[in-house]
């Protein structure tokens, strides 16, 4: 019989990405849509960190609702099948991320470089919260990996908005530009996080691997 239980998880998450895209992305476009982003002076700035807070919340969930799919590898004939699993999930999730941050920030009538500059930030964060609590959920619990997961994501909101809050926007509200703040404030955060949750999802892969390996035959 074909049904649910017969899906490849591949399909599950993206018929349950679609679903969350749905879900999410109509209501928050039409709420942003009729309340659009406010000029440079009249609060973009806190606009477009709630903005940004709530997409990767929301990526966030679909991670957590979607990881208990990686307990079993879905490509069984790979060295490293969990690790290709969670790739693969991980994938998805900043797929979801990209379509649900272009459609807002459309809806929110920012100016272009302002919406090149929250696909890049969303597209980032979620995929380094989405390997850090795929790994810590692996590694130790639920529990651990959401508070991890939680910390990384509005450690790396905080640094976009400490850059924002020096630079400043244009005169229009687009992405002012600041190689040296970029640099200090943003890629050096970003580069601490992505190596910590690179390290965290590469420890939990080891240890898959250990678990599996397969036993002699007696």
């Amino acid at each position: 019989m074909s049904g649910p239980a017969s899906l490849h998880p591949l399909e599950t998450i993206l018929t349950v990405g679609l679903k969350r895209l749905l879900m999410w992305g109509l209501p928050l476009s039409i709420a942003m849509f009729v309340v659009p982003a406010p000029g440079p002076n009249d609060g973009l700035l806190v606009y477009s960190l709630v903005h940004l807070t709530v997409l990767q919340v929301v990526t966030f969930g679909l991670v957590v609702e979607l990881t208990a799919l990686t307990d079993q590898p879905w490509f069984n004939h790979l060295n490293k099948a969990w690790l290709a699993s969670t790739a693969s999930l991980v994938a998805v999730v900043v797929g979801f991320s990209a379509l649900l941050t272009l459609a807002t920030s459309a809806a929110a009538q920012y100016e272009t470089s302002l919406q090149f500059l929250q696909l890049l930030s969303s597209l980032d964060i979620a995929w380094v919260v989405a390997a850090l609590y795929i790994g810590a959920r692996k590694l130790w619990d639920r529990g651990i990996a959401l508070v991890l997961g939680s910390m990384i994501l509005l450690a790396c909101v905080a640094s976009i908005a400490l850059y924002l809050q020096t630079v400043g926007f244009t005169e229009s509200g687009g992405w002012l530009v600041d190689a040296n703040a970029m640099f200090r404030i943003v890629i050096s955060s970003d580069t601490i996080a992505a190596l910590l949750s690179l390290t965290i999802l590469f420890a939990a892969t080891r240890s898959v691997q250990r678990t599996e390996q397969p036993r002699p035959h007696s």
